[in-house]
């Protein structure tokens, strides 16, 4: 009789300590930086930890772009055992060209228990980033106030005078330069050039394929040049000149002209990449500014085919 309830009691015991075994799934997040610069990137990974042969685990679902951020990339998602339990992380690449503190995107992740009907949701945690542009630098001494320089008593009638004549001059030979112009006025040879807009933007283009972009400074000239190269070839094709545009007012140009929202968002893409190499010192990847190329490519194709911007 005693030696039964001994098995009893082993059993039960047993059965209490697979329960207890079986422990509830956890969601750890970790990220490597809390301050970046504009167009910086940022490492937000994701590890859940559950028993295993115990839930049937639905993952985070990732969209391109969140509020404020912009995924580069996304790792593949990795699944490992560790002391009778399921590990699974991933690893998301953030970017952000907005200036501010901002909180990433907290995701959902379900656990689905294969012996119970009641649905675990776990998030994972919403962290704050700070966005920036580069300090500035702080470390100039002041300067001493200099003192207050008495009045020169000098009659400086005859320099007005002088002066004056000097610039009647140079306005009268702007004049005659003017008429003599209008007198033998051609056609502007500003936007004219051995090659088409299309083919001489597209010969530019492959050119630029030629720099080396594991050197910074050709990486800096690469998206320079990208921005100049599409300037350039609707200056030509409208016959006024936009060089002088910033990009958000060269999307606003081509968005008036009915070039197509997504269109319009691939080339913001490039440009804002450009820019941040360009004033936050922000260093992309090679396959990164490739793609740059290849939106500003598709972009002059797009309006070349299409012809929505007017001489």
């Amino acid at each position: 009789m005693k030696k039964n309830v001994t098995i009893y009691l082993l059993l039960i015991f047993t059965l209490i300590n697979k329960y207890n075994y079986a422990q509830s799934p956890t969601v750890k997040t970790f990220i490597d930086k809390t301050n970046i610069l504009i167009g910086e990137q940022i490492k937000y990974k994701v590890i859940a930890t559950y028993s295993s042969n115990t839930y049937n685990v639905h993952w985070i679902n990732t969209a391109d772009s969140v509020a404020h951020f912009e995924i580069v990339e996304k790792s593949k998602i990795d699944t490992a055992t560790q002391n009778n339990n399921i590990v699974v992380q991933q690893t998301i690449t953030f970017t952000s060209f907005d200036s501010g503190k901002w909180n990433t995107p907290a995701y959902r992740i379900n656990f689905d228990p294969l012996q119970d009907d009641t649905t675990i949701n776990l998030f994972t945690d919403s962290i704050a980033v700070n966005v920036g542009y580069a300090p500035a630098d702080t470390t100039n001494q002041l300067r001493d106030i200099k003192p207050i320089m008495e009045a020169d008593d000098k009659n400086y009638f005859w320099y007005y005078i002088i002066g004056a004549f000097f610039l009647l001059l140079v306005v009268l030979v702007l004049v005659l330069r003017k008429v003599t112009k209008q007198k033998n006025k051609t056609p502007s040879a500003e936007f004219t050039a051995r090659h088409s807009p299309y083919d001489e933007a597209v010969q530019n283009l492959n050119n630029l394929k030629k720099l080396n972009l594991d050197n910074v400074e050709n990486t800096k000239q690469y998206h320079f040049e990208l921005a100049k190269i599409l300037k350039w070839y609707v200056s030509r094709i409208q016959r006024k000149s936009i060089m002088n545009k910033t990009t958000d007012d060269l999307l606003i140009h081509l968005s008036q002209n009915k070039v197509s929202k997504d269109m319009v968002t691939d080339i913001a893409n490039a440009l804002r990449c450009g820019d941040a190499v360009k004033f936050a010192k922000y260093l992309p990847e090679t396959t990164q500014s490739e793609e740059c190329l290849t939106k500003i490519k598709d972009a002059i194709t797009y309006l070349h085919t299409n012809k929505l911007i007017n001489g």
